[in-house]
């Protein structure tokens, strides 16, 4: 598997799809997805250049963030369960999926209890997908003012994945749509909230996400190659 020459591909996907948009490709952040990869697959990966990893899943984030150099920088994009939270540690950038109340309570009291403030981004599920997680538009608003009150919560932005079978002309609809959502929700102040961000697109469809705005993308396949369903555990250490 050649990561050197797929990171180095999908770089210069992104900086054509930047300078198409008329945007600076520098402010586009490339998450490399190293979920059920092993810390050898990795450590390639970091030879290469990444820097920014994603990881799915609390015990493998654990596992990798001590194996690793201390440089990467470590994203959590899987749904969160609360009671995981209490494994985790400032050594997480950013929580993509803060989706719902008993999630921002847990990471508030655990914040409080541990002197951690958490960087976070709300999950949206902007394509109303039945198979995926997120607050409905129309819930956005009045999650953040809830959140705005929680001293241990930072929101920095918004996060969606597209639609499974959507086509492209839908998914880049969808991303615009939450790239309004993000533009009007920011015109209001709001403590603790300072929307950023954009967490959208991904091996599939992050050019349409790039040309809607956004400072994330998260790309596992086209860097690591297909990778094998492991649902439970994965191979660590490169064994």
């Amino acid at each position: 598997m050649d990561i050197f020459g797929n990171l180095s591909a999908v770089q210069q996907r992104i900086h054509q799809a930047a300078v198409k948009s008329g945007r600076d490709p520098s402010a586009i952040k490339l998450l490399a997805v190293s979920k059920t990869m092993s810390v050898g697959t990795v450590e390639k990966a970091y030879e290469a250049g990444q820097r920014f990893f994603a990881e799915n899943r609390v015990q493998e984030w654990q596992d990798k963030v001590i194996q690793l150099p201390k440089d990467c920088e470590w994203h959590l994009i899987g749904r969160l369960q609360t009671n995981k939270v209490k494994y985790l540690d400032e050594r997480v950038t950013l929580i993509h999926s803060l989706d719902r109340l008993s999630l921002l309570e847990t990471l508030e009291s655990q914040g409080a209890q541990r002197n951690i403030v958490w960087p976070t981004l709300v999950q949206v599920n902007i394509a109303r997908d039945s198979q995926k997680a997120g607050l409905l538009e129309e819930e956005v608003e009045d999650f953040l003012t809830e959140a705005a009150g929680y001293k241990h919560i930072r929101v920095y932005g918004l996060m969606t994945i597209g639609a499974l079978n959507a086509s492209p002309e839908d998914t880049q609809g969808f991303f615009r749509q939450l790239r309004l959502l993000k533009e009007r929700l920011e015109k209001k102040t709001l403590p603790h909230v300072n929307l950023k961000e954009l967490s959208m697109g991904m091996s599939q469809d992050f050019e349409w996400a790039i040309q809607e705005g956004s400072t994330i993308i998260r790309v596992g396949r086209q860097i690591f190659g297909e990778r094998i369903d492991t649902t439970n555990e994965y191979i660590k250490g490169g064994r």
